[in-house]
């Protein structure tokens, strides 16, 4: 009796040395890895959402252990507070977001579950994932977008501050005598016509009277007027009149400028100065680059510092 009393006791020992030894491994796996308000996160869940991590584009780069748990814990506060504002997605605001997904995609019903099988992704999980998105951006909708705005003033602010930013070219007004050389014509031929632009050049040039010179000898626009081709900017002309009214200051007449379509000389009569586009012409385009600046500033803040301060978070990794 003595012996099996000792027996007994034994093999109750050994028992609950197998339990304990058989009970660590599962322990350490399924360890506390951080606690949101008291509620655990475990090992477990971890590396279930390291997962999920790794399907997205580039996810599979992204090892770092306290990284994703940073993620995961973020994740978690802005679950509790679209369930605590009452933000969640209807199933048919699911429906409807997939349905806007394929229509742009042009993809079917099954091409898309063809995708997310590519992807390692099952349906319920795609519809998970789906869910998230709408509701991450309901919250965002109501603690940020609604909050931010760009007053008229800050708008004018910026512009003053950036005038450079918003120059437009200069204008001149300009007269052209164009000696036009024919598709056909021979080598002889454009040699001759060019003597001619030059010695016309020259003329201008030395203080003739460009107006006189041009109804006299121009084949180009406005020949009848003087050359008087109104005011242009140099920018917006042809690569080669461009460049040569650029280096003009008023009153100058450039050199000879070759084209394929002949021989030009150009005459800056007047410079109307580098002037600035219109507020009322870049507002939108400033209060759009100001909106956005100010969005990723705020939710930038809001995610790392406003809504983790409504949280007790504790981190074991």
């Amino acid at each position: 009796m003595h012996m099996g009393s000792t027996s007994f006791a034994g093999v109750v020992a050994l028992a609950l040395a197998l339990v304990a030894a058989s009970g660590a491994p599962a322990e350490t796996l399924n360890r506390i890895v951080a606690t949101i308000d008291g509620e655990p996160i475990t090992q477990i869940e971890l590396e279930r959402y390291a997962e999920t991590v790794k399907k997205r584009p580039g996810g599979d780069q992204v090892t770092d252990q306290k990284l994703i748990l940073d993620e995961l814990i973020l994740d978690k506060i802005i679950q509790k507070q679209v369930e605590t504002l009452g933000l969640k997605a209807s199933d048919q605001q699911i429906d409807h977001y997939i349905e806007s997904i394929r229509s742009r995609n042009n993809l079917s019903e099954d091409q898309l579950h063809e995708a997310l099988e590519q992807q390692g992704m099952t349906w319920d999980q795609y519809r998970a994932q789906v869910r998230s998105d709408i509701e991450r951006a309901n919250l965002i909708n109501r603690e940020i977008r609604t909050k931010v705005n760009v007053s008229p003033e800050e708008v004018e602010r910026y512009y003053q501050a950036h005038l450079g930013e918003y120059g437009a070219s200069q204008k001149v007004t300009a007269r052209l005598i164009s000696f036009t050389v024919p598709r056909d014509a021979s080598d002889e031929d454009k040699a001759a016509i060019r003597v001619k632009a030059e010695e016309v050049q020259k003329l201008a040039a030395d203080g003739g009277n460009f107006a006189k010179l041009a109804k006299e000898y121009s084949q180009g626009p406005a020949a009848e007027e003087g050359g008087d081709i109104g005011e242009v900017v140099p920018d917006e002309m042809q690569p080669e009149f461009a460049k040569a009214a650029k280096k003009l200051a008023p009153g100058e007449v450039s050199p000879l400028i070759v084209t394929p379509e002949g021989f030009h000389i150009l005459k800056i009569e007047k410079a109307s100065g580098e002037t600035h586009r219109p507020l009322s012409e870049v507002s939108d385009e400033i209060k759009e680059k100001l909106y956005k600046e100010a969005m990723e500033s705020r939710y930038d803040r809001w995610l790392n510092q406003d809504l983790r301060s409504r949280h007790h978070v504790e981190t074991f990794l």
